[in-house]
């Protein structure tokens, strides 16, 4: 826990809290982890501690019952929040002291002594002010634990809750690891800058050297590294400000400066110099980046990265198709693989912590055969292909088959490609038709004879099948119609349509010239006269 002068600074106001109180909550708190002033080489900690809290929460809540009374919402949080009561009170018990806090209409969190700040009590003793410290803040400003550790632990229980996305009143929406990440890094810039400006009050400097980093976006790169007053702060870094120093994503901190005395870490000149290498760009699949833009592009892959392994585990855990979970399994390799590439190339460092915040474990294919499975085209291309498969099968059915096989349809033989297609949009057109299912299901029997004798029917052609016979003219079967456009076509008709007339049949069969499918089939006694001679 900070100590009284700090937390009086960070929180801008006096805090009902003694330094001695302070010291005697962090020392419970090291004494309930097994790490006591008296622990050290020789003695060992037995943390009877932790046996004792452990006894007295279960002994306080095993026939506990507890309700809020004439308020089913906040009843509802606090039965849902009973479930892991036992462990928070323990930490209660420990630390002293220990409030449920509500977050919503449907969530609140335990809040043990080192976490919350009494501003000021009513004369009952009640608190009627108080201030909460961020558990994830606290941890890194402190040390307890690092920053990624941090990340992790809170991107799960986010998670784990059930949460995917956060939602902004301005309307943009962030998935929860991007959200989390953002607000506990500019939480910690916050803390840590008035932390720097509460030491720089008690040692009289009104100067500050604000940090550099490589890949500064360019309007905070004119001021990083530099040293400025803490007017300037505000008016030349932006300080205060949504895209300033300790901004939203600013990674920029700024600690006490004494001229005449401190030594620079950064000159002009080396800044300067920096400035202009970092501005020259260089390429990648075609496309040039500086080391500002690389940096952005090396987030961005990560983001995509995180979002493509949800995406398989949210499809393992509904069961979904093999093919498509090998499919996605292999897209994120693929993601991995041009990671590290475009590391290489920007001369950038891996960072693959941001990749794993969600710890999920292995999620790439296991195997190189796995990966062969599906062409590059596809699996770059999954969640469409994956899209267009279930269209397809939606209308044509198994005969589809797996998603294996539709995607080495797709990219490997394009003559049957094309056929497959001709198939789909000719079985959606029929059934976009009022016809009956019965009169469907014949259409599409008739349309798969014709194709197995290598010729394509439209639709209309389709309809005019079972009206072919009709009074006053012979009967015919399929094969008349078959049995006809094996011949040569002895009329056509302007500059698309091929027509085969049997006057004996009285049957007509035309094609269209460029595609080469079946348009229409009807029955005629005698040639039109804007017929003209095939001349084949």
């Amino acid at each position: 826990m900070f100590n009284y002068t700090t937390l009086k600074n960070i929180i801008g106001k006096d805090v009902a809290l003694s330094q001695p109180m302070i010291d005697a909550i962090n020392k419970w708190k090291k004494m309930l982890v097994g790490n006591a002033d008296w622990c050290g080489d020789i003695v060992e900690s037995l943390k009877l501690e932790e046996g004792i809290c452990r006894e007295f929460a279960d002994s306080v809540l095993v026939e506990m019952e507890a309700k809020i009374l004439n308020n089913d919402n906040m009843d509802a949080v606090l039965q849902k929040s009973l479930s892991d009561m036992n462990e928070k009170l323990q930490t209660g018990l420990a630390l002293g002291a220990m409030v449920l806090r509500p977050l919503g209409p449907d969530k609140a969190e335990y809040v043990a002594a080192d976490k919350f700040i009494p501003i000021s009590f009513d004369d009952s003793g009640t608190p009627n002010d108080t201030k909460y410290l961020d558990a994830a803040c606290y941890d890194i400003v402190t040390g307890a634990f690092d920053y990624n550790s941090v990340l992790r632990r809170v991107v799960t229980q986010l998670t784990n809750s059930g949460l995917r996305q956060i939602d902004y009143s301005s309307g943009r929406a962030n998935r929860v690891d991007v959200a989390v990440r953002r607000a506990v890094m500019s939480a910690v810039s916050q803390i840590t800058g008035k932390i720097s400006e509460y030491n720089a009050q008690k040692l009289g400097t009104e100067y500050f050297e604000v940090e550099w980093h490589a890949g500064a976006r360019p309007t905070h790169a004119v001021w990083q590294g530099r040293v400025w007053s803490k007017e300037q702060l505000y008016s030349v870094c932006g300080l205060g400000t949504v895209t300033g120093l300790l901004g939203v994503n600013c990674y920029h901190t700024y600690h006490p400066f004494f001229p005449g005395i401190s030594q620079r870490n950064w000159s002009d000149e080396w800044l300067d110099a920096k400035n202009r290498e970092e501005s020259e760009p260089k390429e990648f699949n075609g496309k040039r980046y500086t080391l500002y833009e690389a940096k952005q592009r090396q987030r961005h892959m990560e983001t995509a990265m995180r979002a493509q392994r949800e995406k398989v585990k949210l499809l393992q855990a509904g069961s979904a198709d093999q093919d498509e979970v090998i499919l996605h399994k292999a897209k994120y390799q693929g993601q991995l693989n041009e990671y590290s590439r475009f590391c290489r190339k920007m001369s950038l460092t891996e960072e693959r912590e941001r990749i794993y915040l969600d710890m999920m474990g292995k999620i790439a294919t296991n195997n190189k055969s796995q990966n062969s499975i599906f062409h590059p085209e596809m699996v770059k291309n999954a969640s469409k292909d994956v899209a267009q498969y279930k269209r397809y099968k939606e209308v044509l059915g198994d005969s589809v088959g797996s998603l294996a096989k539709f995607g080495q349809v797709k990219y490997n033989d394009s003559e049957q490609w094309e056929k497959l297609q001709s198939k789909f949009f000719a079985y959606l057109e029929i059934n976009k038709k009022d016809w009956s299912e019965e009169f469907k299901s014949k259409s599409k029997q008739a349309y798969n004879r014709f194709r197995e004798q290598g010729e394509e029917l439209s639709v209309h052609a389709l309809s005019r099948l079972p009206r072919l016979n009709k009074p006053g003219y012979e009967v015919i079967h399929e094969e008349d119609v078959l049995d006809l456009i094996k011949t040569m076509p002895n009329y056509s008709e302007g500059e698309e349509k091929m027509i085969w007339f049997s006057p004996s049949k009285q049957l007509v069969v035309i094609k269209n010239k460029n595609s080469g499918d079946i348009v229409s089939i009807v029955r005629r006694k005698n040639k039109k006269e804007e017929w003209t001679d095939a001349g084949l």
